[in-house]
């Protein structure tokens, strides 16, 4: 089993982007903590199950105390703002593991995990990541309850295209259906909650689209000058 478990964006401006998601699109903050020492984030949960998680530095001397905390103002420094991660959940994360050092992937593991949801509830989980451009893995010990069939996607945006499907095909288990387009080629894998969509591009990323459109697919710069005009 695997679906659709968040999608992390980086960003210098947390309020503006808050205020958009909230009054554009109707997500609605749920909780919001901290990733790293100095960088924090908040959650706005999917209609469709999963989530957007915000993070931003809130206290650049403390982020900058540790590694992940370095490399996120260097990436907001570099890019600005962006989607920067997506999470997959699976119920085998072992599984996941093998295929990829079976194919020579690097692998990371993280290791176990103890928190308490909104309700109060205990839970714990364990997460496994490989090349940065591709989804991060995730299994909980109490797998989460979604809906089934709504109308997301996250995509998957890469510049290595046939390599990036067939691992995440052979992790998956089912073939792609494949469709190209004039100026690019897209694979869906299905999710429980969602599709998987990967993108040929001239560059790496990660987005995500619903029946309301893209999520913060522009800069904010740009929809602000859109509504000026």
């Amino acid at each position: 089993m695997f679906q659709f478990d968040r999608l992390v964006y980086a960003t210098n401006q947390p309020d503006q982007v808050d205020l958009q998601i909230r009054t554009k699109r109707g997500l609605t903050l749920t909780a919001s903590g901290h990733s790293f020492p100095g960088v924090a984030t908040r959650i706005y949960p999917f209609a469709g199950g999963g989530f957007l998680e915000v993070a931003f530095i809130e206290n650049a001397v403390e982020a900058n105390k540790t590694n992940e905390g370095q490399a996120m103002a260097e990436l907001l420094k570099e890019q600005g703002d962006s989607f920067t991660a997506m999470v997959l959940e699976t119920d085998d994360l072992d599984r996941v593991k093998r295929i990829l050092e079976e194919e020579k992937y690097p692998v990371t593991v993280t290791p176990v995990q103890h928190m308490t949801d909104a309700s109060g509830n205990p839970f714990q989980f364990q997460m496994l990541g490989t090349y940065p451009h591709l989804p991060w893995f995730v299994m909980y010990d109490k797998p989460r309850d979604t809906p089934r069939g709504y109308p997301q996607a996250a995509v998957l945006r890469t510049t290595t295209f046939t390599a990036d499907l067939e691992i995440l095909e052979k992790i998956m288990g089912v073939p792609a259906t494949t469709i190209q387009y004039p100026n690019t080629t897209a694979a869906m894998l299905p999710l429980y909650n969602a599709s998987l969509r990967i993108e040929s591009a001239e560059q790496y990323g990660f987005s995500y689209f619903d029946p309301a459109g893209m999520l913060l697919d522009k800069p904010l710069e740009d929809e602000a000058n859109q509504q000026l005009h």
